[in-house]
């Protein structure tokens, strides 16, 4: 890495492009396993950020366990490439739906999630005519707002699932979200801290209802080191960790030197002084902002152009990143031709959208890793 930020880049690679430093990738990884070791926590990263065969068995070699992913299709993408231990944590429905799920889980160790009994009772159905039992995870709204029971009828709810014949209710897991738009890191690390206790709470309330559950899971970048610290909290699935992205950066959690990924582009247009086009769009970047409105004044715009301060990623359009100069005095030079390198906000868009790794170590290209084909979305 060069001393600006920059990724040394020794062969040309073409734009637009997503360029992964495997080296940094490791260490992101090792880093978390040893946090995880240190406090008896398992460490299953969320798969659905990269999406890669090759980056999924090499976190398993590292000593992961197993995967997350988001949906079936990934689920059976990375078994079929050798990945032994999977939870999907997202709510299945539909019989062909769990039909898929349950051929799967006859050559793996799979969990799937739910949050309801009408959910837990599809699935139920479908194993206990097979005579097998699928071990289920009830997923929990820590205040995200998006699915999952609520704390307090957790424990209703839990052991109504534990009921259905064909499902076992072995833990709770959630999506702390809502860390990602705290202002500063000083409030990032009270929530990640409140939301892990909150889940560890409803864990007790859920034993005390009659039902033996064993895992509480965490799931957010954001809060992983944290939440991996709290006694009661057996499992972490974050996914940006392994990357990191400028939503990291702004949280505290990541610097340049930690961050594998940039986006690499093409400056195509000046059309007037201060402002200039490049080959990186919202197909390539993705139209995130960063989450927490008070990160958006230092690092404002769609990613952050390394090495070039001064200059903003100010609009989008599907094919066409558009830059304003806000900085002081005459624009930085920036030429028709020249590439620059951004981390992006979100690093989990820009995989799925850009479909491919261009992998470096020490500046030089190593492979070349796609991502599953659209099909794994269902």
């Amino acid at each position: 890495m060069l001393a600006n930020g920059e990724f040394e880049l020794r062969s040309f690679i073409d734009t637009p492009s997503l360029v992964l430093d495997l080296d940094i990738f490791k260490n992101n990884v090792n880093e978390l396993l040893a946090i995880c070791a240190e406090y008896g926590v398992s460490l299953q990263p969320h798969a659905k950020t990269h999406r890669t065969p090759e980056l999924g068995l090499l976190q398993q070699e590292l000593g992961c366990d197993g995967l997350c992913v988001a949906k079936l299709g990934e689920a059976e993408g990375f078994a079929q490439a050798g990945i032994k231990k999977i939870t999907v944590a997202y709510p299945i429905l539909g019989s062909a739906k769990v039909e898929r799920a349950r051929t799967l889980s006859t050559s793996i160790d799979l969990t799937l999630a739910v949050e309801s009994v009408f959910g837990a009772e599809s699935i139920g159905y479908i194993f206990a005519q097979n005579s097998q039992v699928c071990p289920v995870l009830l997923i929990i709204d820590c205040g995200l707002g998006r699915d999952g029971a609520l704390p307090e009828n957790a424990p209703m709810i839990a052991k109504a699932i534990d009921a259905v014949p064909g499902v076992k209710v072995v833990g709770i897991m959630t999506h702390e979200g809502i860390v990602y738009g705290a202002p500063d890191r000083e409030s990032m690390i009270t929530a990640s801290k409140k939301a892990s206790e909150m889940m560890v709470g409803v864990a007790n309330a859920i034993r005390e209802a009659g039902v033996n559950i064993s895992r509480v899971s965490m799931g957010a970048s954001a809060s992983a080191r944290v939440a991996a610290t709290v006694p009661g909290v057996n499992q972490i699935r974050p996914g940006i960790f392994a990357f990191n992205d400028l939503g990291q950066i702004a949280l505290g959690n990541a610097t340049f030197e930690t961050c594998a990924v940039r986006v690499l582009s093409t400056v195509v247009s000046r059309p007037t002084a201060d402002t200039a086009v490049i080959d990186a769009g919202s197909k390539s970047l993705s139209a995130d902002l960063l989450p927490a409105k008070e990160h958006r004044g230092e690092y404002p715009g769609h990613g952050l152009i390394i090495g070039k301060s001064g200059w903003i990623i100010d609009r989008l359009s599907e094919e066409h990143g558009m830059l304003t100069w806000i900085g002081e005095g005459t624009p930085k030079e920036l030429n028709i031709g020249e590439q620059v390198q951004i981390i992006p906000n979100h690093v989990c868009t820009v995989f799925s959208s850009l479909n491919e790794s261009v992998v470096i170590s020490k500046g030089e290209i190593v492979n070349r890793w796609r991502t599953f084909a659209p099909g794994a979305s269902r």
